[in-house]
């Protein structure tokens, strides 16, 4: 897909949100624009679920470069609804945890709101569901059986989500999203490295992922999603955000070492560029220098095409039902996807497909 200008405009405002930074020169290039294009960037800052960040970008801009006033209110508004769910979510969380410590269960809080207390402003992240990882299989199964129990409803019955409220939880006993069986080992002696830590929610410490574990588990997630069906710019936001506010704590060394061993070594460099040519992430953020000239994948026209996680492919994306997607040619968007990022991350693009079809045997 080509470097619109509305494509050109989001990702401006999105480093301008992303750091707090103006950008003087850029912005007399690329705006003003007509109310047609801030009506387009304002639609692919939803579909990315990265409006909140861009709108902290348009406070960057010069009082002749804002958008209309319809759209500056209707973008408000939304951004109201961000901070209350914000608001809502971090509540939700510390009584979560309460619910399961006081049933002698110690759940781990993954991604989302964790994630997001690295952001420059928190508070506009756009939440998505909360998700518990469990030591174990048993300990998992036992806390959605106390769900049960307290008449949480379940929302799939194949798996374990649950509503909670006004958000939806997630119970996980697999801690990354790697499919290669190999690397396994290697990544509980990795975790074990590096203990876990606690952030507070409304008052209540809950248990995290050291950053250094934490940035290995959410470039997890988005190769998962990139092999599927796509991924979008808010986890790309959320690994730049990690690095920029943990850059102290990384140890650089030991995650290339990591990357190299389970071999994923040119997929993360182009990661890294991408970061760093987008979403203006300073390379002295980066957690060790990747190779030049290694990128070779078009990760901007992957996830302008996607959507987050891939919502919004027309090419693949027939209906919603509820919650749910209703894909067309499923086989034929995976397989595409699949050889695309084969030369990037050869075993995880190898045993996905092999994972995912023993996994739907056994359900």
């Amino acid at each position: 897909m080509k470097n619109t200008k509305i494509q050109a405009a989001l990702l401006f405002l999105l480093r301008g949100g992303l750091w707090g930074k103006k950008q003087q020169h850029h912005e007399k290039q690329l705006f003003p624009l007509s109310d047609a294009e801030w009506s387009g960037v304002y639609r692919r800052a939803h579909e990315q679920t990265v409006e909140g960040i861009v709108y902290d970008g348009l406070l960057c801009l010069d009082k002749v470069h804002l958008p209309p006033r319809q759209l500056q209110i209707k973008w408000s508004v939304q951004i109201d609804r961000i901070e209350r769910s914000h608001r809502r979510m971090n509540s939700q969380i510390a009584e979560q945890y309460a619910f399961f410590t006081k049933r002698d269960l110690r759940p781990l809080l993954l991604k989302g709101q964790g994630v997001a207390a690295s952001y420059r402003m928190p508070q506009h992240r756009v939440c998505g569901d909360i998700d518990w990882y469990f030591e174990t299989k048993r300990e998992c199964t036992l806390a959605g059986l106390h769900l049960i129990k307290n008449c949480i409803p379940r929302i799939d019955a194949g798996g374990q989500i649950y509503r909670w409220a006004t958000s939806e939880m997630d119970l996980h006993d697999r801690l990354f999203d790697f499919y290669n069986p190999f690397c396994k080992d290697i990544l509980t002696q990795y975790r074990s490295d590096f203990p876990d830590t606690t952030l507070a929610f409304s008052g209540q410490e809950v248990p995290v992922l050291s950053p250094q574990v934490q940035v290995m588990q959410v470039t997890a997630h988005i190769l998962k999603h990139s092999l599927a069906f796509g991924i979008g710019l808010r986890q790309f936001c959320d690994l730049a955000a990690l690095y920029q506010r943990y850059q102290h704590l990384l140890d650089g060394m030991r995650l290339e070492q990591l990357y190299r061993r389970i071999g994923l070594l040119r997929w993360i460099a182009a990661v890294h560029q991408f970061l760093v040519d987008e979403l203006g992430l300073s390379k002295a953020y980066l957690p060790f220098t990747s190779p030049t000239g290694s990128a070779g994948i078009d990760i901007l026209q992957d996830v302008w095409q996607s959507g987050n996680f891939g919502f919004y492919d027309e090419a693949y994306v027939q209906h919603a039902e509820g919650a749910f997607l209703v894909r067309k040619r499923a086989p034929q968007a995976m397989v595409r996807r699949l050889l695309r990022y084969f030369p990037y991350a050869p075993k995880e693009a190898f045993w996905f497909p092999i994972i995912h079809f023993f996994n739907r045997r056994g359900a």
